[in-house]
């Protein structure tokens, strides 16, 4: 009889209720971690009575990216859906409540799923919807796994282009802490506080969950997981690798009644390195279930955790918008790398989303006016070092970069091993530009595909990693890649040209380079890579033209690079306007508005139109 049947037979008083308190888009911003600047009664009660984790991560620092890891115990990198909002085809198989279900539970989701999947299998929910709950079940003795999603928190609310009409207010502009990555500026207090009063009611949904929990009569029978989907919502934090783009609240409370599950004190605090990719195998452990062998994750409590305990945590990036820009992060709690692949892209890369924070907003345009001293707050805006080294148990904020600090060689080096270990033990789909991968997924999900086809992932990983380094030295093997069959090493080739010629190193792309852009059988991100790196070299003109004609035709990323080379785009003003008035599509129209602001022919209070709507 198998370990799963038997499960499923066991009496339902011998398997716990399971219930997941989510919010979004929420760094630790708890009373209970150390914010004084709200107050968090009902968190910090259930955190004083559960075990509170202190290094708990998503994997992603989005929204879709990092449900999916979630929701299948696999990284979105290795499924291929780490692009923020690019839905691709799952395997029917990788949704864990799926496994819960067949065990014997009620599963219900209340209601977010944004797994970046195209369709939710019909088996991994009874019920997902805006009245998902556990007490929906018909047999009230059933089991349950239950998952509530509270959007106060999220993003949007700081979304609004300006910082009028905020009100009711509860925390003062002037009571909070700005980051000192950031300059201190009107907006981005605003935006901090406005989130901060988020934080505050969002407390409230949480005590009107316990109550109806309690209420329920199944309190005692309850483990509870309080969580964010990803950090926060100030700039460089939400969508990029730093700690306050995965950082996390992760709070577990265990009902006296189950405490012996927990393998752990309770109450405590636990230092534990805590990602997503861990959550499901951890409530396999509480249920009695097996976990899959596709799942690359393990419980973190519970029977036989401790000697599951990792020794490095896995982040990463895809996307800004339409700028294609990956980046992987790996910690092993004190010191955190950051590998930066795009050579030639800052990280401040605008999008239509998130900069409608007036706070981002105020910090670009300050930028832009030159009205910026500090290096730490410049370097957004510049172009992304390959590596960036931080002490984070010292510099929680990452400010101090030390890679390139001879103290600290050894230890790049052995993050930057672990790193590359890393992305090819998980084979990392990730460095296939994102119109390639539509390609490929006509034959089904891309974690699927690239197992039949048996193509060579460790290549492309080794010419991404290459193609960051910037290194003059090698560009006759990025030439050599332009050269290889597999669009996605072609790929890498042109980016690290890219980065050269956006770095000053070359004055004329290679020859080899040039013939590409005129080769039908090349993708067209090839080809928009090496326009981008004609522009900045001696063939400017042709560079521009072959990226307007891609803007034309729907190519969002050539936005994205007629955006990054800045006021170089001046001389399509003229062809820009006319494009900006026939364009009929929101995100098209924000990136041609940017990219006439950078040559000066829009000023930056243009970069939104009022009836415009952008969604995340």
């Amino acid at each position: 009889m198998s370990l799963l049947l038997m499960s499923a037979m066991l009496p339902a008083q011998e398997k716990p209720n399971i219930l997941w308190l989510v919010c979004e888009d929420m760094s630790p911003y708890l009373g209970c971690y150390g914010n004084q600047t709200v107050k968090t009664p009902n968190i910090d009660a259930l955190a004083s009575k559960g075990i509170r984790f202190t290094r708990a991560h998503s994997n992603s620092t989005q929204c879709s990216p990092s449900r999916g890891t979630l929701i299948s115990g696999v990284y979105a990198v290795s499924l291929g859906t780490d692009i923020h909002r690019e839905k691709r085809p799952f395997p029917a198989t990788f949704y864990f409540p799926k496994y819960l279900r067949e065990a014997g539970y009620y599963t219900s989701n209340n209601n977010k799923q944004d797994y970046n999947n195209v369709k939710t299998p019909e088996n991994v929910w009874n019920e997902s919807s805006r009245k998902a709950s556990y007490q929906n079940r018909a047999d009230k003795k059933q089991p349950f796994f239950s998952v509530f999603n509270c959007g106060i928190t999220h993003m949007s609310r700081v979304a609004t282009r300006t910082t009028e009409g905020r009100a009711p207010r509860q925390v003062s502009p002037q009571a909070v802490s700005v980051p000192a990555y950031i300059p201190d500026l009107p907006e981005v207090r605003d935006d901090i506080a406005w989130n901060m009063d988020a934080v505050q009611l969002m407390d409230q949904w949480v005590g009107a969950q316990l109550a109806a929990l309690q209420a329920s009569g199944e309190a005692d029978n309850t483990i509870i997981f309080f969580y964010s989907d990803h950090g926060g919502t100030v700039p460089r934090g939400k969508a990029y690798v730093y700690e306050t783009g995965t950082q996390i609240p992760l709070i577990v409370y265990f009902p006296p009644k189950w405490k012996h599950l927990a393998g752990t004190a309770v109450p405590s605090v636990n230092n534990r390195l805590v990602s997503f990719i861990d959550f499901a195998p951890t409530v396999f452990n509480f249920a009695g279930i097996p976990t899959p062998a596709f799942m690359r994750g393990a419980p973190f409590l519970g029977k036989d955790a401790a000697r599951h305990e990792p020794a490095y945590l896995f982040t990463f990036r895809a996307n800004q918008g339409d700028s294609f820009c990956p980046s992987r992060a790996i910690t092993d709690g004190k010191f955190k790398l950051i590998w930066n692949f795009q050579s030639a892209y800052p990280h401040g890369t605008r999008q239509d989303y998130q900069w409608q924070m007036p706070a981002q907003q105020a910090w670009d345009r300050a930028y832009i006016e030159k009205n910026i001293n500090d290096p730490l707050h410049k370097k957004f805006w510049e172009t992304a070092p390959t590596f960036e080294l931080y002490n984070i148990q010292t510099d929680s904020l990452e400010t101090i970069d030390l890679a390139g600090q001879q103290p600290y060689n050894r230890i790049l080096a052995t993050l930057k091993k672990q790193l590359s270990l890393t992305l090819r033990q998980e084979k990392d789909l990730g460095f296939m530009p994102r119109e390639y991968r539509r390609k490929l997924q006509a034959d089904g999900p891309l974690y699927e595909v690239v197992r039949k086809q048996n193509i060579n992932i460790d290549k492309q990983i080794a010419a991404a990693e290459i193609a960051s380094l910037k290194d003059l030295a090698q560009l006759k093997t990025l030439e050599t890649f332009l050269m290889d069959a597999d669009p996605v090493v072609q790929y890498w080739g042109a980016s690290g040209i890219c980065g050269l010629a956006k770095a000053g190193a070359i004055n004329k792309i290679p020859a080899k380079a040039a013939a590409l852009v005129e080769n039908d059988g090349v993708i067209d991100e090839v080809k928009g890579m090496l326009a981008e790196a004609m522009v900045y070299t001696d063939n400017t003109e042709k560079g521009l033209q072959i990226l307007l004609k891609q803007l034309a035709s729907g190519k969002g990323f050539a936005g994205a690079a007629l955006q990054n080379v800045g006021a170089k785009a001046a001389p399509l003003t003229a062809d820009l306007q006319k494009l900006l008035a026939a364009s009929s599509k929101n995100k098209y129209r924000f990136y041609i508005r940017s990219i006439l602001i950078n040559c000066g022919a829009l000023p930056y209070s243009a970069l939104y139109d009022a009836s415009e709507k952008v969604s995340d």
